[in-house]
């Protein structure tokens, strides 16, 4: 909730090692009057500093991933999971991957280093350890393939320090019982050195650590190129690998990522001192996209981490119009090697240890700065700043004084919709002969802090009843509530909204024709629907006679992992999974009921499905429902009978439900759905054949989860 109105945008693109810190300190020192955006392809942050370990089983997923959705709701900050394409400097806005751009005050780009460009050109062409977290989706089929015996020879091109971590990481994990079958290990160095920014000492450590570990060094060996099956050199010599794993330098994005600012001779960013960009002082870039022209420092995460602070100050500088201040790198920094088994290697200029308590230090060190993000402090309000005294009055008016500036609203529908934004004061809905008009209206505050995707999950939810009903949707009235916010950010915010809703109509081949705007304390959403049905076809709640099978199209779990997500302790993929659940309209399943000869329907909304399967329970017909073939949503119940977490509404519905004590399981039945599957009732001659068709047709976790029996009552087995 926003206690000030909203004058500044500030859009993250990435979420690099600056970018989480970043948010951490906002979340500590809001700038009230700006709204903040992440925008990042993944729900969560892998810190590289641990993949080491990861490697070699000392770690596991969770131990190094960061959730980006939960540090976003501490810090206050919009999460938007999309790919991005682009920053339009004409336009000042942020160009993302199959939806609308993101308009910016202030932008910050913190989006690593970009993938090897031959990679993408040669079939077999290897791994690469960057991007991290494409690494990360490669692991578990690498793994797989070194266990199932299908790699006896592994190469890790690159000679740095990420290359040997990766090569001692990997003789760990495969000696510790991976694989029975042999597995040779290569170190691929382009020059005649390995880890050439070490001191001669160190180097020849880690030489006499590789050589004790079997790892073969391939000295003065320029890798160009691998086919699959052998790694190829540019003086034409060639090594046969059964995989390669690229732990090069850094490359930059390039074509990848379409901006017209100014790059130093390799493709990065070039930045000055203040990080900001040299083409543009509103773009800011930090970690491994960018370079400084001034002060050229190594791509490492130690730098990003130190940027930080310096990023924090100057972008909240630059908002409220103070001076910036400049990033001055330590030209020596502690360097932490992991050596595969527990133990590490440090040195800092001329010194350097190693052994078990080198490891134990780096261990401390990184599970420290993991802590921080698992254990979120209480956040700092500050008084109103200057961007809020922008604003002519803190009071903002009720009644029609609330509703948006009519040129913000016009201009928005006009730009989006152009000759089919509703014109008049009012809709016309004409009803054709034999057909009835169904209206349905749902209305709920935004729970994701994406105006978009929020958009695409209300009008799902609102036309969910008309479906359930065996109508279909024609036209919708959209009722919007926006932060108090400057006209510029109140047209981003409902530009968001209307592609949103244009999208999803679309899908669902209906129309917006009009609806209400206003102004308030944060986003809410809210439509009408208008559909039409054939009397005859119409489908209602009550079972009508017993022996029918029960089917649930939908998995279960979403209040309880948003009710999760509001304490940051629910998982990046939960949220993701549960998001893409709600994504997917109701259309083509009540069109495969129709098909059925479905006559008894209901959608699992805020009552959970005990509730509406209440209401769906006649004269002399009730349900039964098996527990263990209730579908539910990847963590759903490990939140509701693991971290006892659930949705505020789940103990009035267990209350209304009357059943008594159940097994553990039974939590789920009372759990409030948002944009929540069909019940649907269908002959059992026809019930296999109808999860089948739902399966083609993208409803992959419907199952048959009861029965409809000759008693009126809910009974759970």
């Amino acid at each position: 909730m926003n206690r000030f109105p909203l004058a500044r945008d500030l859009v993250l693109v990435g979420g690099g090692h600056t970018h989480i810190l970043l948010l951490k300190k906002f979340a500590m020192n809001p700038v009230e009057g700006v709204r903040i955006t992440l925008v990042s392809p993944r729900g969560s942050a892998t810190y590289s500093g641990m993949i080491p370990g990861y490697i070699a089983g000392h770690y596991d997923l969770d131990a190094v991933q960061i959730n980006l959705r939960a540090l976003c709701r501490y810090a206050g900050a919009d999460f938007l999971e999309s790919e991005v394409e682009g920053i339009d400097l004409l336009n000042d806005s942020v160009v993302m991957a199959g939806r609308p751009s993101l308009r910016f005050d202030a932008v910050s780009l913190d989006i690593g280093s970009g993938k090897r460009a031959d990679l993408s050109e040669v079939q077999g062409s290897g791994i690469s350890i960057k991007p991290i977290n494409d690494f990360i989706s490669s692991w578990p089929s690498l793994i797989k393939r070194i266990r199932d015996g299908k790699i006896k020879k592994l190469g890790v091109v690159g000679a740095g320090a990420a290359g040997i971590e990766v090569a001692l990481a990997l003789e760990h994990r495969i000696r510790c019982g991976v694989s029975e079958t042999p597995c040779s290990i290569s170190l691929i160095s382009s020059t005649s050195k390995i880890s050439e920014k070490y001191n001669f000492f160190v180097r020849r450590k880690l030489e006499n650590y590789l050589s004790r570990k079997n790892i073969r060094i391939h000295r003065d060996f320029k890798a160009v190129g691998y086919d699959g099956s052998t790694l190829f050199s540019s003086k034409g010599v060639s090594i046969h690998l059964d995989e390669v794993l690229w732990a090069t330098d850094s490359n930059s994005h390039g074509q990848s990522f379409a901006t017209d600012l100014e790059t130093d001779p390799q493709g990065f960013i070039a930045i000055r001192d203040t990080l900001q960009s040299v083409s543009r002082e509103n773009v800011f870039a930090v970690g491994d996209c960018a370079t400084s022209i001034n002060n050229p420092y190594p791509k490492s995460g130690v730098y990003a981490v130190r940027q930080a602070p310096i990023l924090f100050h100057n972008v909240r500088a630059f908002l409220l119009g103070k001076k910036l201040k400049s990033f001055r790198p330590q030209k020596r920094v502690l360097s932490l090697l992991s050596l595969g088994e527990r133990r590490a290697i440090a040195s800092k200029g001329g010194f350097y240890f190693d052994g078990r308590l080198a490891w134990k230090w780096k261990d401390w060190i990184d599970r420290r700065f993991m802590k921080t993000f698992y254990s979120l402090p209480e956040m700092q309000v500050e008084e109103p700043n200057s961007l809020v005294g922008e604003f002519e009055s803190k009071m903002f008016c009720g009644g029609c004084g609330s509703k948006v500036s009519a040129d913000t609203l016009s201009e928005v529908l006009n730009k989006v919709m152009g000759n089919k934004a509703p014109k008049g004061d009012a809709a016309v809905i004409e009803i054709p002969e034999g057909k009835v008009l169904l209206q349905s209206v749902d209305h709920f505050r935004s729970f994701l802090n994406d105006p978009y995707t929020q958009a695409r999950i209300a009008l799902c939810h609102a036309m969910s009843d008309v479906y359930a009903c065996g109508g279909n949707p024609v036209s919708v009235l959209a009722s919007i509530t926006l932060p108090f916010s400057k006209p510029e950010i109140s047209q981003d915010y409902l530009s968001q909204l209307v592609h949103g809703i244009l999208y999803q109509l679309e899908k669902d081949n209906a129309e917006l024709i009009g609806g209400h705007t206003s102004e308030g304390e944060e986003l809410s959403i809210g439509f009408t629907v208008n559909g039409l049905a054939e009397p005859n076809r119409l489908r209602e709640k009550k079972v009508i006679e017993p022996g029918l099978a029960i089917v649930l199209t939908k998995q279960l779990g979403v209040g309880a992992i948003f009710a999760a997500d509001m304490q940051h302790k629910s998982k990046a993929e939960w949220v993701h999974e549960a998001i893409k659940s709600m994504l997917v309209s109701n259309r083509l399943a009540s069109e495969l009921a129709t098909d059925f000869g479905v006559r008894s329907c209901t959608d699992i909304t805020g009552f959970g499905l005990a509730g509406h399967l209440l209401e769906m329970i006649g004269p002399g017909v009730g349900v039964e429902v098996d527990l263990d073939k209730i579908p539910c949503l990847p963590g759903s119940l490990e939140v509701i009978n693991g971290l006892k977490i659930r949705s505020s509404l789940h103990d009035a519905n267990k209350k209304a439900s009357k059943l008594g004590v159940l097994q553990e399981k039974s939590e789920i039945l009372f759990d409030p759905q948002t944009s929540g599957g069909l019940v649907l009732a269908v002959e059992k001659s026809r019930a296999l054949e109808m999860i089948s068709s739902l399966h083609q047709w993208g409803y992959y976790h419907a199952a048959i989860i009861g029965e409809s029996i000759p008693e009126s009552c809910l009974r759970v087995k």
